[in-house]
Order: C-alpha cells, then sequence, then structure tokens
C-alpha cells in the first residue's frame, strides 16, 4: 500500500484567550454600614476634606477617626494606670478602676478631636496661603503688565510661592486636561479655604468675563488684602497685652498658690489626706501642663502668618 502522506498545516499563531474573571461583589459589613450611618450625620464632613486637601471619602474617614479614637483612649488609660501604679505601688485601687471607667468619655474626646481635624487643617493650609498671597499676586501684575498672557503668568507663579504655587499649578493642570480657564479658576477658589485666595481668583474671573484690564483689577483687589492684613496685625499687637494678662493669672499665679494652698490643707488632714494628696497631686501636675500647653498653642495660632508688603 502507498502511504498517503498527511498534509502539515501551517502552524496558528498563539492568541491569548481572555481570561473571564467573575467579579465579587461583597455585601457592606455591618462595620461599613454604621460608618455610613455616622458620616451621614455630619453632611459637611465632604466639602471640610477638600477645604483641607483631603479628598478621602467621609465614611472611610469617620472609620479611620473611630478606630484612631478607641486606640488612642484604651493607650491613654493604660498609661495613666501605669502612671499611678508607679506611683503608688499598688494596683486595682479604685483610682485606678476609675481611670479605666473614663475610656468612653476620652474615647468622645479623641473622636470629637478627629471630626475637628479637617477645619484645623483647613484653617492652617488657609494662613498658608494667606502668607504668599500678596508677593504671588504682585508676580501677577508685573507679568501682565509687561504684556504677558494670564495663562504663562499663572506658569510662572506655580514655583517659590509654596501654597499659593500649589494652587495655581491646579488651575494650570485644569486648562491643561482641557478645562475653560475660567472654570477652572472657580473650581479651585471653591475648594480652597482662604477667602482672599477667593477674592482674588474670582476678581481675574470677573475681569476675563467683562473684558476688561486684568492687571488693573488684581492690583486694585491685592492693595486691599495687603491693607487688610495690616490692620490683623495691627489687632494681634492689641491683643497680647491682656492674653499676656490672663497667661499669668491662670498659668502661673493662680495654680502656683492653688497647689501651695492645697497641699497645707492636705497636711492638717492626716493620712486620708496623704493617700488623697499621691493621686491628686500628678492629676493637678498634668492639667498644668495642658494649662500651659493649651495658652502657648492659642498664642501661636491666633497670630497671623502673613508677610507685609
Amino acid at each position: 500500500m502507498v502511504k498517503v502522506k498527511k498534509e502539515e498545516k501551517a502552524p496558528q499563531p498563539f492568541i491569548a484567550k481572555p481570561i473571564r474573571q467573575r467579579l465579587i461583589i461583597r455585601p457592606p459589613s455591618s462595620y461599613s454600614k454604621l460608618m455610613y450611618a455616622l458620616a451621614a450625620r455630619f453632611p459637611d464632613m465632604e466639602h471640610r476634606l477638600k477645604l483641607a486637601d483631603n479628598y478621602i471619602e467621609p465614611h472611610e474617614y469617620i472609620g479611620r477617626a473611630v478606630s484612631l479614637s478607641l486606640m488612642n483612649s484604651v493607650i491613654f488609660s493604660v498609661a495613666i494606670v501605669l502612671f499611678l501604679f508607679v506611683i503608688n505601688g499598688m494596683l486595682f485601687e479604685p483610682a485606678h478602676l476609675l481611670a479605666l471607667l473614663m475610656i468612653p468619655i476620652m474615647f468622645l474626646l479623641f473622636f470629637m478631636m478627629w471630626l475637628a481635624q479637617p477645619s484645623v487643617r483647613a484653617s492652617r493650609r488657609a494662613r498658608d496661603v494667606d502668607r504668599d498671597l500678596v508677593f504671588a499676586g504682585r508676580h501677577l501684575v508685573i507679568a501682565l503688565k509687561s504684556g504677558v498672557p494670564l495663562f504663562d503668568a499663572m506658569v510662572g507663579v506655580t514655583q517659590d510661592y509654596g501654597e499659593v504655587s500649589r494652587e495655581f499649578n491646579k488651575i494650570v493642570e485644569k486648562i491643561t486636561l482641557g478645562e475653560s480657564m475660567t472654570n477652572a479658576m472657580r473650581d479651585v477658589a471653591n475648594l480652597n479655604p482662604s477667602k482672599y485666595f477667593n477674592r482674588v481668583v474670582l476678581q481675574m474671573v470677573n475681569a476675563i468675563v467683562s473684558g476688561s484690564d486684568a492687571a488693573s483689577a488684581l492690583d486694585s483687589v491685592l492693595d486691599q488684602v495687603s491693607q487688610e492684613q495690616l490692620i490683623q496685625m495691627k489687632e494681634y499687637g492689641q491683643k497680647l497685652n491682656p492674653f499676656s494678662m490672663f497667661f499669668m493669672l491662670f498659668g502661673i499665679v493662680f495654680p502656683s498658690l492653688g497647689v501651695v494652698f492645697f497641699t497645707i490643707i492636705l497636711s492638717f488632714s492626716g493620712g486620708v489626706g496623704a493617700g488623697l494628696g499621691s493621686i491628686l497631686l500628678p492629676v493637678v501636675f498634668i492639667a498644668l501642663v495642658g494649662i500651659q500647653i493649651s495658652f502657648l498653642s492659642a498664642m501661636e495660632s491666633s497670630r497671623p502668618r502673613v508677610m507685609l508688603v
């Protein structure tokens, strides 16, 4: 028999078959539902997070705040118990149990602190913007009066001006991606906590829409901003005298005299006073340290962070 030679097929190119992945849609857990419910109780949290330049979802931020508050309250309570144990040398006394029972109160305090954190960061961001805003504005005015287009002038202030450069960099990026100049400037201004920055940018937008001279409009609004910043510095100087007096009274004089009188009274009360003093004196010391820190932080936070020209 004659063997028939089979025709050899040409090798086919390898084509990778698409892998079908089954999407697993997991229902939200009870913890996630609780965080969504808590976030619904704070409807302005999303806007505050954006003003703080934090684009995390509100329910995620609330979840982090709850977990961190619980951890901090437990650690703080255990630290108080250990501190009292080092002083008294005994464990599981009523004062120690009281410190453990304060965990829910400290949890609420820490949780409120984390809720206020976006507002604090937004105000800090506003102060950083106000510090260099006048200098960046003068740069824009000089560039516009020299015949430079507005877009190129804004590109020129995207460096060397701190937080203001970051904001103008956002405007330049939006314009580069195809958004109109006025819409990009409005979007960035609405998400900036500085009222001076909003005024400057919106004044530029109004000049563009109306077709007027942007350099003269910007120059006039910068004069107003610099005058208001000068008034803020004068008001801060006037506040320092009464603030320093209250600091001397409530931070130095009253605590010192109070500790002296408290020690004298406990010395006449015998053993009960001595046991009570061993517990209360460390608490008073911690309270005094907290008062000193709060006074100093209040003085520092109330100082306007502006640079006058």
